[in-house]
């Protein structure tokens, strides 16, 4: 009788809390960036529930990214809806050799980023425990898939902050 009480008990419980993570998160659509916008539907429909619209920057729209079950990272990806631009930075920390921080990310960043349509913007060294390499990547992608796998890209098959040490 304890068992079926207890079962009962905790099945409810998981049926509430089920229904509350469901239901606490908003759809993409939900914002009215988004519903204003087709390009910005077409790319975060093409992205899935896992993507969506964080702060409005300088840079432009950050890009947030679901790692786990409920929380939204701020990604290093931006968005400008009106100019159908993507935009994204990588860092790279080298410890002796600067070419080498350039040489990684042109073997496994430009290329692929570069068939996206997006190309090196923008570069700056900081001398900050070694030196540390900042590129930005940005591009025009009048598609929304194009855009997405961009955004893929950036966010899911590479990794934006690298250590030539690590190689």
């Amino acid at each position: 009788m304890w068992r079926a009480l207890l079962r009962r008990l905790f099945g409810a419980r998981r049926k509430l809390a089920g229904e509350r993570v469901s239901g606490a998160q908003p759809s993409a659509a939900a914002d009215p960036r988004v519903a204003s916008d087709p390009w910005l539907q077409g790319l975060l429909a093409d992205l899935g529930e896992r993507y969506k619209l964080g702060d409005d920057q300088d840079a432009g729209t950050q890009l947030l990214r679901r790692t786990g079950r409920a929380r939204f990272n701020p990604m290093r990806v931006w968005l400008r809806a009106g100019e159908k631009l993507v935009a994204g930075e990588y860092e790279v920390r080298a410890h002796e050799d600067l070419e080498k921080a350039r040489a990684l990310l042109d073997a496994r960043v430009t290329a692929p980023l570069l068939a996206l349509g997006l190309s090196q913007a923008e570069e700056s060294v900081e001398e900050w425990g070694g030196q540390l390499l900042a590129r930005r990547y940005q591009g025009r992608c009048d598609d929304a898939r194009t855009a997405a796998a961009a955004v893929r890209f950036f966010c899911e098959e590479s990794e934006q902050q690298l250590d030539t040490a690590a190689e």
